[in-house]
C-alpha cells in the first residue's frame, strides 16, 4: 500500500460515522499492520494532571496495564511529549530501566510521534516492533501527515464534545432554573438545589451551607450522599476557616481535583473523598452561603474528578441558586412576620375572651375551669394539658385543684373543635362535667406537696414567683419522681398565680401528645393569662367568703330563732306536760280497772282497750317532747358501734322477718371505740331503721355499713343506713330534721329531730343522700377521741 493509499485509508477511518473510540482502535490496528510493527499505541495528553494516558493499543491492548499513565519524565515517550518532536529507537536495550518503562523495554524498535497542530498538543502515537528496523524518510513523512490528520480528528472531537457539553449545560441551567423556581418553600428549595447539583455534575455528595444572620458562621442546611462517619463534615464552619469558610471569605470558588495533594485542611472529610468543588452563593454582592460537591473512591470505580468546566457550570448555577434562596428567605421572613402578627392578634383576642368570660361568672369552680380551658382546648394554639394548683396555707401544702387534659391527640382536637371559644363553656354547664370526668383531673386532685419542700420545681415557682420551663423532666432533680410518674410529661412549664405580690398557686402545662416545644412566646401569653386568673380567683374567693359569711350569719340567726323557739317550747311543754300527765294517769288507771271487769269479747272491753292505746300514745308523745326540749348532759363512755347496731337490729328482728325485709350487714372489723352514750346512740339507730322499715313496708332490703374514714379534722366512724323504700319526696327533703314535721298519720314527727340532736351532742354529723325512685341513705359520722 503506497503513501497515498495509506492517507486515504487514515482519512476514511477518521471521518467514519462510528464512535471516536472505535475509530481510534481501528486506526491503531491499521497503522500497526501498514508499517509492519508489532503494535501501535495511542497516548492522550491530560493537561490537568500533566501526564499521558493510554487510550488504545492495536492489535492487542494487553501489552499495557489497564488505564496506564506516564509522566513527562517517562523516558522517550515523555521526551516526545515535552519537546513535541519525534523519537526513534532501533535498540531500546541501550536505555537504562530507569528511563524506559518495562512495557516498552521488550520492544527493540520504538517510534514516538507527537500529535499536535497550531492550536494544541493532543498526545503521542507510538509504534512498537519486536525486531530492529529503520524508519525510512517516506515513512517519517507519512507518519507526520497521519499525526496531523489524527490531531484534526481529535480536535474535531473536542469541539464536538464542547459544543455538546455547552448545549447540555444550557439545558441543565434551564432545568435547574425550573427546579429551584418551582417552589418558594425554603427547606424544599435547599434540598432541590443539593439534589440537582449532585445529579448534574455527577457528584457523589453535596453540602449546602448558609451564612448566619451575624455573618460569622456557615451552617449546613441541606446535604446529600453523606455516610454516617462523614456527618462530621456538617459541623458549623467559621468564616475564613476550612474550605467553605475560605470560599465565603474570598468570594471565589475553589477547585481541588485531588484532596490528598491539597494544602487545605480536610480533617473533617472522609478519607474516601477524592475531589472537591466549592463555590460561593452571592446575591447582590452579599455572600449568602456556599455549595460544595465531592466525589469519593469506591472499590475499583474511578472517582469523578472535577475540572474547570465543572467549576464554571456550578458557578453559573450558583448565581441562580443565590437569587432563589434569598427570595425564599425573604418570603419565609414575611410569612413569619405575618404569623407573628396573627399570633399577637389571637393572643389579644384570647385575653379579651378570657376577661369577658371570667367577668361572666363568680363561681370559683367555673372560674378555674375557664382559666384552664383558655390555655388548652379553647385556644387553637393552646397546650395539650393544663393543671391548676392552689396553696393551702392552713395545712401547709400545695394542692392539685383542677386539671384539663384529654386522653389522646385525637380527643384533644375533638375538644378544640367543640370549644371554638369560651362562650360555649360559659353558657354550657355540661362542659364542666365532661372535662371534669377526664382521668387527668383525677390525677391532679391526688397531688399534695408540702410547702416547705424546696427541692420541688412547683414549690420554687411559688417561692421565686417566676415561670419555669423543664425541658427534660425525667433527668431533672427538681421534678418529683412520683408526680412525674403520674403525669408522664417529658417537658412542661409552670407559671405562678400572684395577687398583690403574694403567690396563691400556679398553672402547669405540657404538650404530651403533640410534642410541640414550649416557647418564650407561649410562656409570655401564659403569664398574662395567669395574672388575669389570679385576680379572678381572688375575686371569686372574696365573693365566696362573703357568701359564706352571709350564710353563716343567716344560719346563726336561724339557730338563734330556733333556740328561742325551743326554749319557749320547752317551758310550754314542761308546763303543759304536768297538766296533761295527771289526768292521763287517772284515765289510764281507771281504764285498766274497767278492762278487768268486762268480758273478753264484749264491746265495752274493746272500747276500753282503744282508750288504753290512745293513752299510751299520748304518754309517748309527752316523753318524746320532754326528751327533745330538755338539755341533758349525756354520760359518755367508750362504745363499740358494731355491737350497738347488732343490739338495735335484734329489737326489730321479728318485724323485719315478718315483712320479708332482708338486712345486708357490712361491718368493718376492728373499729376503734368512740365516746358516747349507748342508749342515746341506740335510739338514733332505732329511729333510722324504723324509718327505713316503714318506707319499705314489705319485701325490700336495708343495708347497714360501718367503716373508718379520714377527714380534715381527724378520723371518724361512719355508719350508713340505706333502704330500697323509694326515697324521700324532693319537696319535703329539707324539712325532715325539723321537729314535729311528719307525713305519716301516726307518729310525733320528732324521730329524726331527736336523732339529729343526739348526734350533735356527740359532735358528729348526720346527713341524707336521697335517690328518688330508689331509696334513701342516712350517713352518721361520729368522731374518734383525740
Amino acid at each position: 500500500m503506497n503513501s497515498a493509499e495509506v492517507l486515504v485509508k487514515v482519512i476514511e477511518i477518521s471521518n467514519a460515522s462510528v464512535d471516536l473510540d472505535q475509530r481510534l482502535i481501528q486506526l491503531t490496528n491499521t497503522l500497526a499492520r501498514t508499517f509492519s510493527f508489532t503494535a501501535c499505541a495511542l497516548f492522550l495528553w491530560d493537561a490537568r494532571r500533566s501526564h499521558l494516558s493510554l487510550k488504545c493499543c492495536g492489535p492487542s491492548a494487553a501489552l499495557f496495564p489497564t488505564a496506564a499513565t506516564y509522566p513527562l519524565s517517562a523516558g522517550p515517550l515523555g521526551y516526545c511529549a515535552h519537546r513535541r518532536e519525534p523519537v526513534y529507537l532501533q535498540n531500546s536495550a541501550q536505555l537504562s530501566p530507569r528511563d524506559l518503562p518495562p512495557e516498552f523495554a521488550k520492544f527493540p524498535t520504538l517510534v514516538f510521534y507527537p500529535i499536535t497542530d497550531e492550536i494544541s498538543f493532543y498526545g503521542v502515537l507510538s509504534l512498537l516492533g519486536e525486531t530492529p528496523r529503520e524508519i525510512s524518510p517516506e515513512e517519517k513523512f507519512l507518519l507526520s501527515a497521519i499525526c496531523r490528520q489524527l490531531a484534526g480528528t481529535l480536535r474535531g472531537s473536542q469541539i464536538f464534545r464542547q459544543a455538546k457539553r455547552r448545549i447540555a449545560e444550557l439545558n441543565t441551567l434551564q432545568a435547574i432554573s425550573q427546579a429551584i423556581t418551582s417552589t418558594l418553600e425554603l427547606g424544599e428549595l435547599l434540598n432541590r438545589i443539593v439534589l440537582s447539583s449532585t445529579k448534574i455534575l455527577q457528584a457523589d455528595g453535596a453540602i449546602l451551607r448558609l451564612l448566619d444572620e451575624e455573618g460569622k458562621i456557615l451552617k449546613a442546611v441541606s446535604s446529600y450522599g453523606l455516610e454516617e462517619p462523614e456527618k462530621e463534615m456538617l459541623k458549623p464552619v467559621p468564616l475564613g476557616e476550612d474550605l467553605a469558610g475560605l470560599v465565603a471569605f474570598t468570594r471565589e470558588p475553589i477547585l481541588i481535583p485531588d484532596v490528598h495533594l491539597s494544602s487545605l485542611n480536610f480533617e473533617n472529610f472522609s478519607r474516601l473523598v477524592a475531589s472537591v468543588l466549592c463555590v460561593p452563593l452571592i446575591y447582590k454582592s452579599k455572600v449568602v452561603g456556599t455549595l460544595a460537591l465531592f466525589s469519593r473512591r469506591e472499590g475499583e470505580k474511578p472517582a469523578k474528578v472535577f475540572d474547570e468546566e465543572d467549576m464554571g457550570l456550578l458557578t453559573t448555577m450558583a448565581a441562580q441558586m443565590a437569587i432563589a434562596i434569598e427570595n425564599a428567605i425573604i418570603l419565609q421572613r414575611i410569612e413569619l412576620l405575618a404569623k407573628d402578627r396573627e399570633r399577637s392578634l389571637n393572643e389579644l383576642s384570647l385575653l379579651y375572651e378570657v376577661s369577658r368570660s371570667l367577668h361572666a361568672t363568680i363561681k370559683l369552680d367555673q372560674v378555674l375551669r375557664t382559666i384552664l380551658l383558655s390555655v388548652t382546648f379553647a385556644n387553637p394554639l393552646g397546650f395539650d394539658r393544663a393543671a391548676l394548683f392552689l396553696a393551702n396555707e392552713n395545712e401547709g401544702v400545695l394542692e392539685g385543684t383542677m386539671g384539663i387534659g384529654a386522653r389522646s391527640a385525637q380527643e384533644t382536637e375533638e375538644w378544640r373543635s367543640k370549644l371554638r371559644d369560651l362562650s360555649y363553656f360559659i353558657t354550657g354547664e355540661e362542659t364542666s362535667g365532661e372535662t371534669g370526668n377526664l382521668p387527668f383531673e383525677t390525677i391532679i386532685r391526688q397531688v399534695r406537696i408540702p410547702l416547705h419542700q424546696n427541692s420541688s420545681v412547683l414549690i420554687r415557682t411559688l417561692k421565686e414567683k417566676r415561670p419555669f420551663y423543664i425541658e427534660d423532666a425525667p433527668s431533672d432533680p427538681e421534678v418529683n419522681k412520683d408526680i412525674l410518674k403520674l403525669f408522664g410529661s417529658q417537658a412542661f412549664a409552670t407559671v405562678p398565680l400572684i395577687v398583690k405580690d403574694r403567690p396563691i398557686g400556679l398553672i402547669a402545662v405540657d404538650n404530651l401528645f403533640t410534642g410541640r416545644p414550649i416557647t418564650k412566646s407561649d410562656l409570655g401569653v401564659l403569664t398574662l393569662l395567669a395574672n388575669q386568673a389570679a385576680m379572678a380567683i381572688e375575686n371569686s374567693r372574696l365573693y365566696s367568703n362573703l357568701q359564706e359569711m352571709n350564710t353563716q350569719l343567716l344560719q346563726t340567726q336561724s339557730r338563734l330563732i330556733q333556740s328561742e323557739k325551743l326554749a319557749a317550747l320547752g317551758e310550754l311543754v314542761v308546763s303543759i306536760s304536768h297538766e296533761i300527765k295527771n289526768p292521763l294517769v287517772s284515765i289510764g288507771g281507771f281504764a285498766r280497772r274497767l278492762e278487768r271487769n268486762f268480758k273478753e269479747n264484749s264491746p265495752e272491753k274493746k272500747y276500753v282497750r282503744i282508750i288504753l292505746k290512745e293513752v299510751k300514745r299520748l304518754e309517748n308523745i309527752l316523753n318524746s317532747t320532754l326528751i327533745y326540749s330538755r338539755e341533758v348532759a349525756l354520760p359518755f363512755r367508750p362504745c363499740e358501734v358494731n355491737r350497738l347496731l347488732e343490739e338495735t337490729l335484734s329489737i326489730l328482728e321479728s318485724e323485719l322477718s315478718e315483712r320479708n325485709i332482708m338486712v345486708r350487714r357490712e361491718f368493718s372489723p376492728h373499729l376503734p371505740p368512740i365516746l358516747g352514750d349507748p342508749p342515746q346512740l341506740k335510739q338514733v339507730f332505732l329511729n333510722l331503721l324504723v324509718n327505713s322499715l316503714q318506707a319499705i313496708d314489705r319485701d325490700g332490703e336495708i343495708g347497714v355499713k360501718t367503716c373508718l374514714r379520714e377527714e380534715k379534722k381527724g378520723r371518724v366512724v361512719e355508719v350508713e343506713v340505706r333502704d330500697t323504700g323509694g326515697g324521700i319526696p324532693a319537696e319535703i327533703l329539707e324539712n325532715i330534721f325539723n321537729p314535729f314535721f311528719t307525713t305519716k298519720q301516726e307518729g310525733t314527727g320528732l324521730g329524726l329531730a331527736i336523732a339529729h340532736k343526739i348526734i350533735n351532742q356527740h359532735k358528729g354529723k348526720i346527713e341524707v343522700i336521697n335517690q328518688p325512685g330508689i331509696g334513701a341513705t342516712f350517713l352518721v359520722r361520729l368522731p374518734l377521741p383525740e
